[in-house]
């Protein structure tokens, strides 16, 4: 048996698609960017692609709040669903913290409980992340949304870099 297609599948080769950001912060010194890396962390997409979005696409500034929101997914006929996506970790270890939350597409309310991702991980080269959707999503039209938060350090890292995000079906 084949695994049906997934709901929701986006490689970024053809562009940043319908993906918006958001800077929550005053400084403003640091933006979800789309193209290629080249800060302290990866130089390529995943599978060495020339695009992927990262916490600017050199290195990140401090005191950073920003968000990345995929575009409306239809989870209205499906019993559960998982989020997986190829991210590079480059920070201090310590100061950064990253969250996927679901927000209801129509009002942008949070849906169920935030899912952290480790920042406290250095990686060498992209790792798939797989989140389960939250009961709370499911039957719903959701955005995905990565935060980005850094801390007050003027720190030379790339910081968070996604690729190949999908949500499919259980």
């Amino acid at each position: 048996a084949k695994d049906p297609p997934p709901l929701f599948s986006e490689d970024f080769e053809d562009g940043p698609g319908d993906w918006t950001t958001v800077v929550n912060d005053p400084a403003g010194n640091t933006e979800w960017q789309f193209g290629t890396p080249n800060g302290s962390g990866p130089t390529s997409g995943a599978d060495g692609s020339a695009n992927a979005w990262s916490t600017n696409l050199g290195d990140y500034g401090p005191d950073s709040d920003i968000s990345l929101r995929s575009p409306a997914i239809d989870l209205t006929t499906v019993g559960e669903a998982v989020l997986s996506f190829d991210a590079y970790r480059d920070g201090d270890g310590f100061g950064e913290t990253a969250t996927v939350r679901f927000l209801r597409a129509s009002d942008q309310v949070v849906l169920g409980a935030d899912a952290p991702i480790d920042m406290t991980i250095f990686d060498a080269d992209y790792e798939k992340v797989e989140i389960p959707v939250p009961a709370e999503a499911i039957g719903e039209s959701v955005l995905v949304e990565i935060n980005f938060v850094s801390d007050t350090s003027p720190d030379a890292y790339s910081g968070l870099t996604i690729d190949n995000v999908s949500v499919s079906a259980n």
